[in-house]
């Protein structure tokens, strides 16, 4: 059994994968999943668009207001990523989706 995270991060998908111990690599029917890969492209390319570098008088500066602004997009493919995750579930992982309640606070 192993536990699929769905969290943001610069220029990585936004699943994760673990096992009892430590991270791992995505298995291959997650991996070789086209249509769950496309969602993740989009997830993060949209993410990593808003850090901005030497931008602000900062080094690296993180556009929140152009997160907020797109927060329903990003809702709306977290939410296709949970469904396709769940199309492809074996009973051999579970979800746990850290960005949802994040995004929907802000």
């Amino acid at each position: 059994m192993f536990t699929v995270k769905i969290m943001n991060e610069f220029i990585h998908s936004p699943l994760w994968i673990y096992d009892e111990d430590s991270i791992i690599d995505e298995p291959e029917f997650i991996a070789n999943d086209a249509r769950l890969q496309d969602l993740c492209n989009k997830v993060e390319n949209m993410f990593s668009s808003y850090y901005e570098f030497d931008s602000h008088n900062e080094p690296c500066w993180f556009n929140h207001e152009k997160e907020k602004g797109e927060k329903n997009t990003m809702l709306k493919l977290i939410s296709c990523i949970k469904e396709r995750l769940a199309e492809i579930n074996d009973g051999n992982f579970v979800v746990e989706d850290l960005e949802t309640e994040r995004l929907k606070n802000l």
